[in-house]
Formats: structure tokens, C-alpha cells, sequence
């Protein structure tokens, strides 16, 4: 007689016993600095094959460190993605000095949006990371939407009624180390769900913040990019169509997801310029 398969939504009852590896504990580590990372994320980052990833994966879920979610999808089995589950917290604080981690049973309760929305950020974040890894770089720092909304800076536009205080909160910040320096980016991630009025009044708020010095009073840098990553070449052209229109020059860049992988988000001219034609490349290589 055949045996039931396990449904993937519910936990054995009692999973067999498992003592934390390295690799378990840097996996659950990442889960938390990414927020949510879908199974293929997880197995670009730590594993050499897609059933190793299910096994090691599994035993995480099942003893309760990591729960699943899973992305809607018209047909098929949706893909798998994990979030941090309660025990996860004791061994963050204790193992990697997460002291003012939060957690609540809310926070496996992730809603669409937010998952299409920051799985793409985290395919960006993986390409770069092993991309600089390849060529001897260092991604230095990456600061996720939520810390950088738990810290930002306000800052005045002027609209036709007169100025508006808005807020400024990139979808990441990083810093990226190579031999010809540091380079400073503001990452936005657009999905094409956002209106041209609202995008307009995001790049007349990163024009403000720079001509105001508070970006180099608070990041200590004298310059810095802003990296509009979209996920088609049409949007692109009139999200760089906006940013001109607004005064955005040359410091705005623009990329299509599909097109930045590790083989070419820094070293291939995939990007495109406010205020210039052509492709250029992120980083350019030493002469």
C-alpha cells in the first residue's frame, strides 16, 4: 500500500532528531538578514544540488527555526520560501550577537506584495554578492528596507502648492569595496506597480538629499548612486524618461533584473545613465 505524502504546510509530528550544523546555522542567519528567501535562493547560497537543499531545508522547518510560505501561483506546485520561526531567535542572539531581534507569530504572515517585492531585491543582493565575490570585491554593506525604516531622513520638495516634507526610504543600501575604491548605492526595486507621480516625487527627494549635504554628513561619501532596478526594458525607458524630466542626471542608473546576473551586473554594460544614451558598466575594469 502506498504511504501518504506529507503535505509541505504541515510539520511532523515528531521529526527526527538533528544537532545544528555550521552550514544550518549560517543558513538561518541569512533567512533573518534577507527576511525571506525562496528554496532555489537558499540553494544558489549554500547548496551544491536541489535535494540536498530540500533535506537540510526540511529539518529546519520541521524542528521549528525556519517556517514556509508559498508563492500563489494559477497552476502547479508553488514555489517554496522560508521565514524565521520562533526557536530561530535564541540561536541569532546567541550564535551572531542579534541582541534587538524581534520576532512575533505576525511575522511569518508575510502578505504577496511584500514577498514578489523583496525575493526580487534578493535575487539583486545574490547576483551582486557573488559577483564581487568572483572578481575580489567586497560587498561591504547591505542595509535592508526595514532597518533603513527604522532610521531615515526627511527631506522638502517643492510641488505646484509649495514644498512638502516627505521622507526618504531606499529599498537597500550597500557599499561595495574594489581596488579602484568604495561605491556608494541606493538600491529602488520596480516592479511597475508604482505611478509616475509617485516616482517623480522619489527622485526630486533624492535630488533634494544631495544637494542638502545630508547624505554626506550622515554616509560620510561625497558621492553615491541610485540604482533603479526594473523588471522590463519598456519600464525602464520611462522610469529614465521621468528621472530626466524631474532633473535627474547622471548618478541615476537603471538596470533590468533579467539581465544583471552574476556574469554581469558589475563588469558588462547592462546599465543605462540619466541624461546620457548607450550602456555602461557598473564597475569599470582596472587598465
Amino acid at each position: 500500500m502506498a504511504t501518504e505524502r506529507q503535505r509541505r504546510d504541515v510539520r511532523a509530528s515528531e521529526p527526527a532528531p538533528m544537532r545544528l550544523t555550521e552550514r544550518d546555522k549560517q543558513i538561518i542567519k541569512a533567512v533573518c538578514d534577507f527576511r525571506v528567501l525562496r528554496q532555489d535562493q537558499l540553494q544558489t547560497l549554500f547548496f551544491p544540488s536541489k535535494n540536498t537543499a530540500q533535506r537540510a531545508l526540511a529539518r529546519l522547518y520541521h524542528h521549528g527555526y525556519l517556517a514556509r510560505l508559498f508563492w500563489p501561483v494559477v497552476t502547479g506546485s508553488p514555489p517554496t520560501l522560508y521565514v524565521l520561526d520562533r526557536k530561530a531567535v535564541d540561536m541569532l542572539k546567541a550564535e551572531f550577537g542579534y541582541n534587538d531581534l524581534r520576532w512575533f507569530p505576525t511575522s511569518r504572515a508575510l502578505k504577496g506584495q511584500f514577498l514578489e517585492h523583496t525575493s526580487a531585491i534578493n535575487d539583486f543582493r545574490i547576483a551582486i554578492s557573488f559577483a564581487a565575490q568572483k572578481r575580489g570585491y567586497t560587498l561591504a554593506k547591505w542595509v535592508n528596507e526595514s532597518q533603513n525604516k527604522g532610521d531615515y531622513d526627511w527631506v522638502k520638495i517643492r510641488t505646484a502648492s509649495g514644498f512638502r516634507k516627505v521622507s526618504l526610504i531606499p529599498d537597500s543600501y550597500l557599499i561595495l569595496e574594489t581596488p579602484l575604491g568604495r561605491g556608494h548605492f541606493f538600491l529602488e526595486l520596480d516592479r511597475g506597480t508604482m505611478s509616475t507621480k509617485r516616482f517623480q516625487a522619489k527622485i526630486q527627494a533624492y535630488l533634494a538629499y544631495r544637494e542638502s549635504g545630508e547624505y554626506e554628513r550622515r554616509y560620510k561619501a561625497k558621492t553615491v548612486r541610485v540604482l533603479t532596478v526594473t523588471l522590463g526594458e519598456k519600464r525602464l525607458a520611462h522610469l529614465k524618461e521621468v528621472t530626466e524630466a524631474a532633473g535627474g542626471k547622471s548618478w541615476f542608473w537603471f538596470g533590468v533584473l533579467s539581465q544583471l546576473d552574476v556574469e554581469h551586473v558589475l563588469s558588462a554594460p547592462v546599465w543605462q545613465k540619466a541624461g546620457q544614451d548607450g550602456f555602461y558598466t557598473l564597475v569599470e575594469p582596472l587598465a
